[in-house]
Order: structure tokens, then sequence, then C-alpha cells
């Protein structure tokens, strides 16, 4: 085993690919990591329970002459979502976008009501993107809950993602979905395409990603300071 530290430098042989597959993602196009990144997080989601809550809803993708397709999406509501506001309850809304940015450039985002004291939202309501065919094999939905708050920035509840390749097409109903919600870590492809300020895909993507990939670090860096405060909850005041 001496020859094998010796040879990766002392490294275990587990921490030397690391270093292998961050230096490979390192030499990648920015718009081909953007897409490996949602085709990886994308793969690790599903109906499996995070704690996090879940989201209710039926897609449907119909694909049309001129070489497009509508994506249908009904929201119709969220369960078990965490409280975040000092009364057990949460202010929750949901974000729709087609990612990556870069290929669905026309797909704009999209936003459900807010439902006001709640951690069971139900909104019953309709979107709809235009998208390529040709780009199908690419294309993810995300959908991303937050709590809604008047004063400071909206409070990161999680998300969850469907691949576009996963739905059914030109289908004459809707396919309900349950989809678990996540609250991801950073990942290689983030930390390397946050350090591209001068890339506009990049930081378009940084811009977009923010909110889910940082969540993690902001509420510990909440819950180390309110460990090291007095102890005192905040009331509604």
């Amino acid at each position: 085993s001496s020859g094998i530290n010796a040879e990766y430098g002392g490294m275990s042989l587990e921490s030397n690919n690391q270093v292998v597959d961050t230096l490979d993602l390192q030499k990648m196009d920015t718009a081909d990591l953007v897409v490996l990144h949602y085709k990886q997080q994308s793969e690790e989601r599903g109906e499996r329970s995070t704690g996090a809550g879940v989201i209710d809803l039926k897609l449907s993708l119909k694909e049309r002459r001129d070489g497009k397709a509508i994506l249908f999406v009904k929201l119709l509501g969220a369960r078990e979502l965490i409280a975040l506001d000092t009364n057990g309850k949460s202010d929750p809304f949901i974000q729709l976008q087609v990612v990556p940015h870069h290929l669905f450039p026309d797909c704009e985002l999209k936003q459900s009501t807010v439902k006001k004291g709640t951690l069971e939202p139900i909104y019953n309501e309709m979107f709809e993107f235009i998208i390529p065919q040709d780009q199908i094999c690419n294309g993810v939905l995300v959908l991303t809950v937050f709590d809604y708050d008047f004063i400071s920035a909206n409070d990161f509840e999680g998300e969850a993602m469907v691949r576009l390749t996963d739905l059914p097409r030109n289908s004459e109903q809707h396919v309900k979905w349950t989809m678990a919600l996540h609250r991801p870590k950073q990942d290689s492809i983030y930390k390397i395409l946050a350090g591209r300020i001068n890339d506009r895909v990049a930081t378009k993507f940084v811009e977009i990603r923010r909110k889910a990939m940082e969540a993690e670090d902001f509420m510990l860096e909440q819950s180390e300071r309110g460990s090291s405060a007095s102890g005192r909850i905040p009331s509604d005041s």
C-alpha cells in the first residue's frame, strides 16, 4: 500500500479519482457542463421521500408540425412542506422553469400564486411551455418551492425535477406525477461554473441555481448563528 500512496502523492485512490474527475470536468465546455449538471441532478430525484415535502402535478407533452412541442403542466398542489415561518407555517409559491436556459431561451420562468399560512397548498393552476422538439432529450422541468417573504428574500423550500424524456408524447390525457422535493448540495460542476465569471452561459446558470445550491449553506449558517445567540425565539410582531 505504501507504493500506491507514493504513486498518488500520499492520497487514497478514492481521493485521487475525485481529483481526476474534477480535472476532467474543468476541461469541459460550459454548455456541456450545464447539460451534465441537470442530467445528474434529475437522475438522483424521484418519488423517494426526503422530508422536504412533495409536489403533485399533471404533465403532458404534445408535438406540433412546426418542430415545436407544448409542455402542459397542471400544478395541483404540494404537501408536507417545511415550516419556515415562526408561526409554524409557510407562504408557499412555486416557480417553474425549463432548463438548461441556453437551450430553452424562449421558455420564460413561470410562477404560481402565493398561498398564505399553509404547508398543504392547493393551486390547480395551468402552465404551458413551447419547446423545440430537437432539444427534448436535454430538457428538464424544474419546480422550485419558495416561502414568500414580504420584507426579505424568499426562502428556498425545495425543488423537484422532471426530465422531458420521461414524459409520454402526444398522450390524450395528462399524466399525474408526485415528485419529492429535494434540498441539493453544491456539486463540482456548480463550483467550477461559479468560477467562470466572464462566461455568460456560466453566470446565467449560477444566477438560476444559486438559491438551490447554496440553501443548505445558508440554513447551516443561520443555525450556527442561532446556537451562538441568546436562545430567544423571534416573535410574530
